[in-house]
């Protein structure tokens, strides 16, 4: 929907331009051109490039209408556009001289909010030229002109433009090389990072937050602050949830997953590289995909050394049962939860590993993981219910046959104490259908 909205409006904004002419009403056509170049830098489809570059040429046209004697504020903003343009084309030469010129022509001229946000993009601009110290110093100046508008009356535009570049100095700050003395610069980075937390929030900008968030994880990571890391990492996670944020969830999973490594925590990291290596799509995120599941394999390989013949599962389970009540069912809660998008056979083959390792666990134990599985099945939809029940049952089957009927009877005790009512009648249909008989 949102693609064929985004085509509509393009549509739109060009069928409005083609009814202009530029020689006999040239502002008109150039502020329509203005706005039809700022649709196509929107493009997402494999047709970007194209619009990007016929977005450069209606923006190089507009600008020598609105010339920037007669116009200097909309040429100037006519000017940022094109910068943007040509950073989303891959050139940042070409943007860092653009957005220059926009901020010149803007200075003194429109609300420090413009300028100051003018100024972030000349920075990012010049970072990804490979002029750092000039990022930084334009990242500087460009938080001085910001943190002006973040006073008595300021609105959400003002905040997040100030915590866009504070995030973007932290940023560069922790691209500076290894060979440098960091402490003083990771200072300064936790420093920007924290102010720009200060003025934000998650209703007005959830990924500005999360980013924050996780930048100030990577600056504690680089200073080998691996505890304050993960706490960075699971706020930001907080925010970048698995069904709102799948990209930015698997890139903090994964970091914190290296932050529990560093700190030895093997299963801990071994859950999070898990996760972002079943969220990254392999076809679209290649890179990401191959170091997760690559880390994931030499944690696992570090861990069976330790620990001959355990399963990953194996690891998993025990993570959780040596997890704190409330940690543990969160853990336990989302690891079922999201197999609601995966086929009933899939649901029933990993909720059965989680069965088998549970009943490996000592008797208590287990029990406790068992009463919590049927807790959490309880609150979810039917198939993934009945692809537990059922798992539960092949589980059982797996026992000696002289430990069946103890966990079966566990088992059938869990389900009389903990489900009530209509519930408890559809588990015991689901059982029943499949041939079960209370012990």
């Amino acid at each position: 929907m949102a693609d064929a909205e985004d085509r509509a409006r393009v549509q739109t904004l060009d069928t409005h331009l083609a009814s202009l002419s530029p020689a006999e009403t040239p502002d008109g056509w150039a502020l329509a051109a203005y706005r039809l170049a700022l649709a196509l830098g929107e493009d997402a489809s494999a047709n970007r490039e194209a619009s990007l570059r016929r977005a450069i040429a209606l923006l190089g046209r507009a600008g020598v209408l609105l010339d920037p004697e007669r116009a200097p504020i909309e040429h100037a903003r006519i000017l940022n556009a094109t910068g943007a343009t040509w950073r989303a084309l891959g050139n940042p030469g070409k943007s860092v001289v653009a957005f220059d010129r926009a901020a010149s022509l803007l200075k003194g001229r429109t609300r420090p909010l413009e300028v100051g946000t003018v100024l972030s993009n000349l920075g990012l601009a010049q970072l990804e030229s490979g002029d750092l110290p000039e990022a930084l110093r334009t990242f500087h100046e460009a938080l001085d002109l910001l943190r002006g508008g973040l006073g008595v009356g300021a609105e959400a535009e003002d905040r997040r433009a100030f915590a866009s570049a504070a995030l973007n100095r932290a940023q560069a700050l922790l691209a500076l090389p290894d060979e440098v003395d960091w402490r003083d610069d990771g200072a300064a980075a936790i420093a920007t990072v924290d102010e720009a937390l200060g003025v934000s929030s998650v209703e007005e900008g959830p990924l500005q937050v999360g980013m924050l968030r996780h930048t100030r994880g990577l600056v504690h990571m680089r200073a080998d602050q691996c505890g304050e890391a993960v706490e960075d990492f699971t706020g930001a996670l907080a925010v970048f949830t698995r069904p709102s944020f799948p990209f930015q969830h698997a890139i903090a999973s994964f970091n914190r997953g290296r932050a529990k490594e560093q700190s030895a925590h093997l299963r801990e990291a071994l859950l999070d590289y898990e996760s972002a290596a079943q969220l990254f799509d392999p076809r679209l995120h290649r890179a990401q995909w191959l170091e997760a599941a690559t880390r994931l394999a030499d944690v696992e390989r570090r861990l069976s050394a330790d620990l001959p013949g355990q399963t990953r599962t194996d690891h998993i389970v025990q993570l959780l049962a040596d997890s704190a009540p409330p940690t543990r069912v969160v853990l336990l809660r989302e690891r079922i939860g999201r197999l609601h998008t995966r086929s009933v056979d899939v649901q029933r083959a990993e909720l059965r590993q989680l069965a088998e390792a549970a009943l490996r666990l000592p008797i208590d134990a287990g029990d406790i993981l068992l009463r919590d599985t049927i807790e959490i099945l309880m609150e979810l939809p039917d198939d993934i219910l009945r692809s537990g029940m059922l798992a539960q049952l092949d589980a059982l089957d797996t026992l000696p046959d002289v430990e069946q009927r103890p966990a079966h009877l566990r088992f059938d005790a869990a389900i009389q104490q903990l489900v009530m009512g209509p519930q408890r009648v559809r588990m015991r249909e689901i059982l029943y259908e499949a041939g079960w008989e209370r012990p």
